[in-house]
């Protein structure tokens, strides 16, 4: 298969790290002596042009990436809370993966007196008010309110990082949900849609059409330049995926429907998501010669054989988990549990970018 990653995938998955350089930058040194000028003014005006949504939107994604004690972001229907580990920042810089090396210096400087200032972790506060929004930070245990420039700087990062938001993506019924992130990354790099403009179903179930859409999106496939002839299942007359089914079927990704029929409104199985997961990692020729398939679980004997490495291979990449040791294969996914699914997919393969 062509190795075609979209570009916003890859932007978003870049975020990691960004946030915790960023908010320290607005205490001690302050972004805009430390970068050009006509960059800090343009990343500025851009800022503060954006919605309260498309904060909540940002700083979603920026989730993606870290562990949830080096990063938390609790959101409501009125408020977005995020707290960012100190050591979490240190360790971004240690490790290269931080959007902000001009900061590093300071920070690592002061990092005795930042920590005086606000503990352990850094906390800030964005709450809707009527059109606009208040930013308050905690320090000195309590909620100080920070004015839109002192904003602009810790979140001007994700300026930097250069994702240009889509319109839509703030789904009132995903608010607060754990996979919220997930689903936000896909639905900006393109990969999953709402139910509606303002409603994501997170936990509504994912069909066999709606998967094959979602795994040739996020291939980078192209209906009118990769389709070559209709699929050989005989029930997809009339199905609005037909095209995108057959191009799957011809690079061997859904080939666990090996029947006469690919009903496409059945809803996805367990095994079958994993074992379509598996055959696109290997499609996009990352590398798992040293990843093994070794399957843990204790219901293996459940699954259909040709899905049993998969699963294994998954479990091991730490993309998929079970519970109480057992997979259950046969069980159905939600729209949430996939978008988690396949997030973690696309982070591995940013790894082999």
């Amino acid at each position: 298969m062509k190795k075609i990653m979209l570009a916003g995938a890859l932007s978003i998955v870049c975020f990691t790290g960004g946030l915790g350089g960023q908010a320290y930058a607005q205490e001690a040194v302050g972004v805009a002596n430390s970068i050009h000028q006509k960059q800090a003014v343009a990343a500025t005006d851009q800022l503060q042009a954006m919605s309260y949504q498309d904060i909540y939107k940002i700083l979603l994604l920026s989730k993606v990436g870290f562990e949830n004690n080096e990063v938390t972001i609790v959101t409501t229907k009125t408020n977005i809370t995020v707290k960012i580990s100190l050591d979490a920042i240190l360790q971004s810089y240690k490790d290269g993966t931080n959007l902000y090396p001009e900061g590093e210096k300071e920070f690592k400087e002061n990092f005795e007196e930042i920590k005086k200032a606000f503990g352990n972790a850094i906390q800030i506060k964005i709450t809707q008010t009527g059109n606009g929004f208040k930013s308050e930070i905690y320090t000195a245990n309590k909620w100080e309110v920070i004015s839109a420039a002192d904003l602009n700087e810790m979140l001007l990062v994700f300026a930097r990082a250069d994702v240009e938001l889509k319109p839509g993506g703030y789904f009132k019924d995903a608010i607060g949900h754990w996979a919220e992130s997930y689903i936000q990354l896909l639905y900006q790099a393109d990969i999953i849609n709402g139910s509606s403009a303002t409603t994501f179903n997170p936990n509504g179930q994912v069909t066999r059409g709606e998967l094959a859409a979602i795994i040739f999106r996020a291939s980078g496939l192209n209906v009118n330049e990769d389709y070559e002839g209709p699929a050989t299942y005989t029930d997809l007359n009339g199905f609005w995926g037909a095209k995108e089914v057959a191009i799957l079927e011809e690079y061997g990704l859904i080939d666990i429907y090996d029947g006469s029929q690919f009903e496409p409104k059945k809803p996805v199985t367990r095994e079958e998501m994993a074992y379509v997961t598996a055959r696109y990692l290997q499609a996009m020729e990352v590398d798992l010669s040293q990843v093994s398939s070794n399957n843990t679980f204790t219901d293996k004997n459940q699954m259909r054989k040709e899905t049993v490495e998969a699963i294994g291979l998954l479990q091991q990449l730490g993309i998929l988990n079970g519970t109480n040791g057992k997979f259950n294969p046969k069980g159905n996914l939600t729209r949430a549990e996939v978008s988690k699914i396949l997030t973690l997919t696309l982070m591995k393969l940013s790894d082999e970018e």
